[in-house]
């Protein structure tokens, strides 16, 4: 995770470091230059003063000129640094080191005896090695008769802006090892709220509405969106509860008046005498009784498998020893029964109700409705997943038959006669999908209809192989 994180953000920390690094490195070195120029243009001035008294100070030229030049020579001997005297004609009245004037100095003194102000003093970095030279007026106003060129050496300049740039760095270095080491916390005290708002909303989608998401973690503005989440998942579950209880009550209301009308129509018959019209009105209002009632189980039916949570386990945990009683089943009716059950080592999301309940009515529908000679029930895994196949040889269903076959009351029109209530398909087919399976309706090679259920993987599950 660590890893993740820094591969993430080592770039933004490197840009930012560069944002920060590179434009303080340039005022620091300006800085320094501008203090060092500022000290040289200074004593500069200072001697330009004092070269401005000796020209003009009349019978004391030449002893005043002795003076400004030892005064010069001891600057030179002093700071190191070249200085060099010269008229309006640009001739050197002296030179400290006995050489011309740098090559620098001689395109900047035609402006500055020209009466033109010094220009401005170039950044000195640690890699620039040459001298920074300083060209200052001699004169009144406008009026000047002479200049001084000073040759700065920039090696002491060049030192403390390589010593203040490293303790720039090591500061920004030790700011971004900081923030390495705290963005994994930090990330995580952030994203916890965000990876446990998605666990809770997965187990919701699984069937699971007592799960909430933990609301005393992150920053606010994730505790908020925690607590509206939560919030919502209450209200959803109320409302599903009233909608539950609502049809578990009317189920139960309506069982007793349709036994108690079915006994009261079925004691009419010795009643009825030879009379076929009203024999065949009495079977009819049996049979639409005996449906009714059916209807009423399967919605209790449904109302109790929905109360059942969801879980993962291993295939052959969720399926147990059904296939002893499939088998049973199929033989009762006359049908040969096949079971090819493989990988039921792979961890899969149950829905609802449990994975038997569900291969139990698409095998109680291959029964009751196929009209064929066998039934078979295949399973293997597929990568992670699992797909389970409920398949028999009998009539079938057309293309549009079997996309309406998971409708809630939909019957085949061939089958209207045979017991059943149209919801047993559509409730499989919705507690699958409430844990990211499918229910898909096929044909069987060589005809007859084929149930295939695909099972997500259990959280963390590996591909099994058989």
């Amino acid at each position: 995770m660590r890893r993740r994180l820094l591969v993430a953000v080592a770039p933004l920390l490197v840009l930012l470091m560069l944002g920060v690094l590179v434009p303080t490195a340039g005022i620091v070195a300006g800085r320094h230059t501008a203090t060092m120029v500022s000290d040289r243009i200074g004593d500069a001035s200072r001697f330009s003063v004092l070269a401005l008294t000796t020209l003009t100070g009349g019978s004391e030229l030449e002893a005043d000129l002795v003076r400004l030049r030892a005064e010069l020579d001891e600057y030179a001997d002093l700071y190191d640094t070249g200085v060099w005297f010269l008229d309006r004609e640009q001739q050197v009245l002296h030179s400290t080191d006995g050489t011309p004037p740098p090559e620098e100095a001689r395109s900047r003194l035609d402006g500055v005896l020209a009466g033109q102000l010094p220009p401005t003093e170039r950044t000195i970095w640690p890699w620039s090695i040459r001298d920074e030279v300083i060209v200052t007026p001699v004169g009144r106003d406008s009026q000047v008769v002479a200049a001084l060129v000073l040759s700065v050496p920039t090696d002491t300049v060049r030192a403390i802006v390589l010593r203040d740039w490293a303790l720039l760095g090591g500061l920004i270095t030790l700011v971004a090892t900081l923030a390495v080491y705290l963005v994994g916390p930090m990330t995580r005290w952030i994203l916890r709220p965000v990876a446990d708002l998605e666990r809770s909303a997965a187990a919701v989608r699984a069937g699971d509405l007592g799960a909430r998401a933990a609301p005393d973690s992150g920053p606010p503005e994730l505790r908020n969106l925690t607590a509206g989440f939560n919030d919502m998942v209450s209200a959803v579950r109320r409302t599903i509860e009233r909608q539950q209880r609502f049809v578990a009550d009317a189920a139960h209301q309506l069982r007793n008046p349709i036994a108690s009308a079915r006994l009261s129509v079925e004691n009419l018959e010795p009643h009825l005498a030879d009379d076929e019209e009203a024999r065949a009105t009495y079977r009819d209002t049996i049979d639409d009784l005996v449906r009714m009632g059916a209807v009423v189980d399967s919605m209790l039916a449904a109302t109790a498998l929905q109360d059942r949570p969801a879980s993962c386990g291993p295939v052959a945990d969720a399926l147990g020893h059904r296939a002893a009683a499939w088998r049973a089943a199929v033989e009762e009716a006359g049908l040969a029964f096949v079971e090819d059950l493989r990988d039921t080592g792979t961890r899969v999301q149950e829905p609802t109700g449990g994975l038997a309940a569900t291969v139990d009515e698409l095998v109680a529908n291959a029964c009751r409705l196929s009209r064929g000679g066998s039934v078979t029930v295949r399973g293997r895994a597929t990568g992670a997943a699992y797909r389970i196949e409920v398949a028999d040889d009998g009539r079938g269903l057309d293309a549009r038959d079997r996309r309406r076959a998971t409708e809630r009351f939909w019957r085949d029109p061939r089958d209207q006669n045979v017991p059943g209530t149209g919801l047993g398909l559509a409730i499989v087919a919705q507690v699958l999908d409430d844990v990211g399976g499918s229910l898909e309706l096929a044909e069987t090679p060589g005809g007859g209809l084929t149930a295939v259920v695909r099972l997500p993987p259990a959280p963390g599950s590996v591909p099994t192989s058989g």
